[in-house]
């Protein structure tokens, strides 16, 4: 028989984290969160731990209340973010550690049984055409799939998903992992580094613009120390990514500012250079 789950320990958009036990807790999922999420997050996280990402080790799935959540061991250690929060002055700091946490699982052999970025990426702009039809053009930036680089991408590293252990940075919530294009997923992290308008993300509460400013541009100038990203191409992975993103039910304002600014920006090129 499962155990009770204890205290929250950590709470996402989708599921809380509890306790459970000595050594390990247990991630139940919202009621709205199909059990499927909670079994796929489970096997990309062992599939990234087992190419030597920084993952902790998924112990199992229990049943709680009669559905299904995962067990994990148990990292001790704050998340980047709740670092950036208590002191901000050291976010440029930690924006250069996120930018050195994501160059190393490009640098690793991706796992071949993940999803493919591109894959992933169709179905969800798919999603979103049907509120909004014209968000199908998206489509239309993808390149052919049998393009693009093959790397370990996380889906969506964000400061909240690493947290610093006695270990060094240990990276959690792999749902969105796939194989793809490192840039993408490069993009796929400044834009969750957005403030929704007037008001912080969700999943980094406490948020302010200056911190999150300085934190997405000293991630983003590391990168380039590591690797080329060009600037034409980091655009169009933003607006791909913000129209993907819109179908994760999370507000969308900003999401439709990137979008609508690369459109407007790329139809004002197409008019000079015409």
């Amino acid at each position: 028989m499962a155990r009770s789950p204890g205290e929250v320990v950590a709470r996402g958009t989708r599921s809380s984290v509890r306790a459970y036990g000595r050594g390990a807790v247990i991630k139940v999922p919202d009621a709205a969160t199909s059990e499927r999420w909670i079994r796929f997050e489970a096997s990309y996280a062992e599939a990234a731990r087992l190419s030597g990402a920084p993952v902790p080790e998924p112990l199992g799935i229990e049943q709680i209340d009669g559905r299904a959540a995962s067990v994990w061991e148990r990292v001790n250690g704050e998340s980047l973010w709740q670092h950036t929060v208590d002191t901000p002055a050291r976010s440029a700091e930690f924006g250069a550690l996120l930018a050195e946490v994501h160059e190393a699982l490009f640098a690793l052999v991706a796992p071949v049984t993940l999803p493919s970025q591109r894959d992933r990426m169709v179905t969800k702009i798919r999603l979103a055409a049907t509120i909004d039809p014209t968000l199908a053009e998206a489509l239309d930036l993808l390149p052919p799939a049998a393009q693009g680089a093959a790397c370990l991408c996380h889906g969506d590293l964000h400061p909240s998903n690493v947290i610093l252990s006695p270990r060094g940075p240990m990276i959690v919530d792999w749902f969105d992992a796939s194989v793809g294009d490192p840039v993408a997923d490069i993009a796929r992290s400044t834009l969750v580094l957005l403030a929704h308008g007037k008001n912080p993300p969700s999943h980094l509460p406490g948020a302010d613009p200056a911190t999150l400013d300085r934190l997405t541009a000293t991630y983003l100038a590391r990168m380039g120390e590591h690797r080329d990203v060009p600037e034409a191409e980091l655009q169009r992975w933003q607006a791909v990514n913000a129209v993907a993103r819109m179908a994760e039910g999370v507000p969308r304002e900003a999401l439709v500012d990137v979008w609508n600014r690369y459109r407007r920006d790329s139809s004002a090129l197409q008019t000079a250079t015409s």
